[in-house]
């Protein structure tokens, strides 16, 4: 009598699979749980309109103190964008190792050595200063006031401040850079990198190549604060994503990221000396 032979396991297809999903992957790389693209695209824009709008909403009152109006992007930095980064992924990783850790919810953290890291971040890094460096001196101020005119002066001011902020003494000078550092070189590339790279570029990784695309065309989005800047943070970021995609992970872009945001305060820092002189 014949027997029925089921079928092997190595013939079943799945059929529900879309086809980006089933690109091959090194043995033991597992995909992160994947986010639909709106909730992808909200959480890339959501901190950055946040911090858009708490610089609008304290400018005046920065000014009055006769502060440099870019005290209101670093108090932005430290006070919205940031907690809501580490605090979003703080809830997820409580919600998924029950610990309070944001690297908990960090899935691109290949343990890379921070030699190889800087070695491999050098190049992207000084593409990106470059980029912004020629964007600050030929596109900003004429984009601020022409494209972007309509938008608050508290936010426009920022591709000219140098000649609209008022006159500030040393104190509040070293004030500047040292929130700088603070704030700009430290608290937010580690807190931007373990959101953007290290969590949200994982959660679209289904798209393959793709995903560092889409993930730096949202990543120049959430910069409201500087519309003028989208190209030179479009063009000089991709490489920097694709390397974390590609390493999967953060550290990598971390490296970047640091070497970019430091050397522009120490820029900044030299123009201050330099003008004390």
């Amino acid at each position: 009598m014949p027997t029925l032979t089921p079928p092997r396991p190595t013939e079943e297809v799945d059929l529900r699979t879309p086809a980006a999903a089933t690109e091959q992957r090194p043995p033991g790389v597992v995909t992160p749980q994947q986010h639909p693209l709106w909730l992808s695209a909200l959480l890339h824009v959501l901190p950055g309109a946040l911090l858009a709008v708490f610089i609008v909403a304290v400018t005046p009152l920065i000014r009055s103190w006769g502060l440099d109006p870019l005290f209101a992007l670093l108090f932005g930095i430290g006070l919205v964008s940031a907690p809501f980064q580490l605090g979003y992924l703080a809830l997820q990783a409580k919600r998924a190792t029950g610990s309070w850790s944001p690297l908990g919810a960090v899935d691109y953290r290949e343990p890379i050595p921070l030699r190889r890291a800087i070695a491999l971040a050098a190049v992207p890094a000084l593409f990106m200063v470059v980029l912004v460096a020629l964007s600050m001196a030929f596109t900003d101020e004429r984009l601020a006031t022409s494209l972007f005119g309509w938008l608050p002066h508290a936010i426009t001011d920022m591709a000219v401040v140098a000649d609209t902020g008022p006159a500030i003494s040393t104190a509040a000078a070293v004030a500047l850079v040292v929130a700088f550092v603070l704030f700009n070189g430290i608290v937010g590339p580690i807190a931007e990198e373990l959101y953007f790279r290290g969590h949200l570029l994982a959660r679209i990784d289904r798209l393959g190549w793709a995903a560092p695309l889409l993930g730096t065309v949202m990543f120049a989005i959430y910069h409201f604060h500087t519309p003028w800047r989208y190209p030179a943070i479009l063009l000089g970021f991709l490489p920097i994503a694709w390397l974390a995609w590609h390493k999967r992970s953060f550290r990598v872009s971390l490296a970047a990221h640091l070497l970019v945001n430091n050397i522009f305060i120490l820029m900044m820092l030299a123009a201050f000396l330099n003008g004390e002189a």
